[in-house]
């Protein structure tokens, strides 16, 4: 250990190690007050201290699931978008909830997840979230060296979810499901928002960002509110989410009712939001309350629940049925390569195509 004296009259103790990571000698040091037995006796302590923690290369069988989700996160910090960051955050905050945050990720096995996973008292397609957003986790740090053996991921299928299963016609309304629908809902301000997202295809986080001056001959979609936690991030959900939709005439009267409901509303709860779709308070929407609006009353009207994203769906299969291209709609949509936008395109022309056939059937020309 070495003493110097400072200008200020103090004096720095240090001392010189090597760095077991780079090899390479190193220094560290501290301020003490003076150059007393007991002070040097302290700072020889608080050094050695020190370079106990710096030279400490942590095991591989040490490290707890909430170092790794710490580390992960930092990661998808960086590495994805603001909105995706936060949401995965929060869900992983649960996993390691769940799991225990001082379990050691290396003594994981797969019975131990799944119990623990099945005391959550979860739908299935809940633990299939949970389990989805652990499994990238692990993956992640399996690539950066920070667990030696996955191997039991593999042990860990999906728990099973029937309405996983579901007939694809069943994600989204055909449109005399819709108009039954329209006609069936009470509540008139839940009947416009349903009806504005059936014919934008907007997702409701997109809906729900917009601010009133967004809205004209065209939809700008530049940002998405994110319901859970309740942020808006200034950009859409992806590159291809960035976009203008086209306000045809029959969304063009919508918007008229609503900008005329909005108005009475801001007179009645004295807001001046500038949202387009704003809650009785001017802030965004309770998500929500509108879900569980939304879900009661298509079990209700149509015989299953459905989500405000099987409304996106049901514009997919409306413009599909009214000749669209697939091109042109998921232009539309903002999607780059959705695979459930494809299957409703393909399904929808598919069965377009054998109504055509059985018209065709029953002609007789000469």
């Amino acid at each position: 250990m070495f003493i110097e004296k400072r200008a200020n009259g103090k004096y720095r103790a240090g001392m010189y190690y090597d760095d077991p990571m780079t090899g390479k000698r190193r220094k560290v040091s501290i301020t003490i007050d003076s150059d007393t037995k007991a002070s040097k006796k302290a700072a020889y302590d608080a050094l050695r201290d020190k370079i106990a923690e710096l030279s400490y290369v942590k095991k591989d069988e040490e490290i707890t699931l909430k170092e790794i989700a710490e580390k992960y996160t930092e990661h998808q910090k960086a590495s994805t978008k603001a909105g995706t960051y936060r949401r995965d955050k929060i869900m992983i905050g649960k996993v390691v909830d769940t799991l225990g945050e001082d379990v050691l990720a290396n003594k994981l096995t797969a019975r131990y997840v799944d119990q623990k996973l099945r005391t959550t008292g979860k739908e299935n397609v809940g633990l299939n979230t949970y389990l989805n957003q652990f499994k990238r986790m692990m993956r992640w740090a399996y690539r950066m060296e920070y667990v030696d053996d996955i191997a039991f991921l593999d042990r860990l299928p999906a728990y099973p979810d029937p309405e996983k299963k579901l007939r694809i016609e069943e994600k989204f309304l055909s449109s005399d499901e819709l108009k039954k629908l329209l006609e069936g809902m009470t509540v008139t301000k839940w009947k416009l928002l349903t009806q504005f997202l059936a014919l934008s295809g907007l997702r409701i986080g997109e809906a729900m960002g917009l601010n009133d001056t967004d809205v004209t001959d065209v939809i700008v979609i530049n940002k998405t509110f994110h319901p859970y936690d309740r942020t808006l991030s200034l950009s859409a959900k992806t590159d291809a989410g960035n976009r203008e939709v086209f306000v045809q005439d029959e969304l063009k009267e919508v918007i008229r009712q609503i900008r005329a409901y909005i108005r009475k509303e801001k007179i009645q709860y004295g807001h001046r939001s500038k949202l387009f779709f704003p809650g009785i308070d001017g802030e965004p929407i309770q998500y929500p309350a509108y879900n569980k609006y939304l879900r009661e009353n298509t079990e209700r009207i149509i015989g299953r629940p459905l989500t405000p994203h099987a409304l996106r769906h049901t514009h997919v299969s409306l413009l599909a049925e009214s000749g669209v291209s697939l091109d042109a709609i998921s232009r539309r949509v903002g999607h780059e390569d959705s695979r459930i936008t494809k299957e409703i395109y393909l399904h929808v022309t598919e069965k377009q195509k054998q109504k055509d056939n059985e018209e065709i059937k029953q002609i007789k020309i000469l």
